[in-house]
């Protein structure tokens, strides 16, 4: 069953019951890591970059991201078991959105200011574009940044909604914290709506390591810790 998954050799080490915790992952994320039917909150995972997802179970195992059953599966599990599922759900192809989640319309207005953040940022307020660390299409930028389309609106809301207020963290700099703390809770609302909407463009794969540099230091980019004059 591991040879089926495709796994890379260091996976090896990883114990032989994964696909147990595969399974347990597809409840809420679906079979192929395209998020569960009909939910407005769990994100997709297929096709996001594998150091992204790696952190993002490290910090949960670890305390870094608050949520009790992230946490409760995430407890036993070492380096290489979760490298072992960062890899297999990076290695899948992207799905658009959660099948069957409804979309809000959001207010023209509002779309309109999303897409000037998203595009261009504020630097009036020290607000860079999403673009300028995600991708132009929002795909995301190997090895940490994750794709933005098409995720749940409501996931969106609670994740800047954490950073802002500090119940989401990590590492210094925390560049995620530094932006969510900056905007309003209205352009967070719109920001989330935006995104939910949009289509992943084909190929849809995260930029190569190092192809963008990110406008302000971070702690999840090594090499944006020199960032651009």
């Amino acid at each position: 069953m591991l040879a089926a998954l495709s796994l890379p050799a260091w996976a090896a080490s990883a114990p032989d019951d994964l696909t147990e915790h595969l399974a347990a992952c597809n409840v809420c994320h679906g079979a192929r890591g395209e998020g569960a039917t009909g939910s407005e909150y769990y994100p997709h995972l297929a096709g996001k970059p594998a150091g992204y997802l790696l952190r993002q179970l490290r910090a949960f195992r670890d305390g870094g991201r608050n949520y009790p059953q992230m946490g409760w599966l995430m407890r036993n599990m070492d380096d290489a078991y979760l490298q072992a599922i960062a890899e297999h759900f990076a290695a899948l192809p992207p799905r658009t959105r959660v099948p069957d989640a409804p979309v809000r319309t959001v207010q023209p207005a509002l779309a309109e200011r999303a897409r000037a953040l998203i595009e261009h940022g504020d630097a009036a307020r020290g607000l860079p574009a999403c673009a300028a660390c995600h991708g132009a299409d929002l795909a995301g930028l190997e090895p940490a940044v994750p794709a933005l389309v098409g995720l749940p609106e409501e996931y969106l809301v609670a994740q800047l909604g954490g950073w802002r207020t500090g119940v989401r963290r990590a590492q210094q700099p925390d560049c995620m914290a530094d932006i969510a703390r900056k905007l309003e809770p209205a352009e967070i609302r719109a920001l989330a709506g935006w995104l939910s909407a949009q289509e992943h463009t084909e190929p849809h794969r995260p930029a190569a390591a190092g192809s963008l540099l990110p406008p302000l230091a971070c702690a999840g980019l090594p090499h944006a810790q020199q960032v651009q004059p």
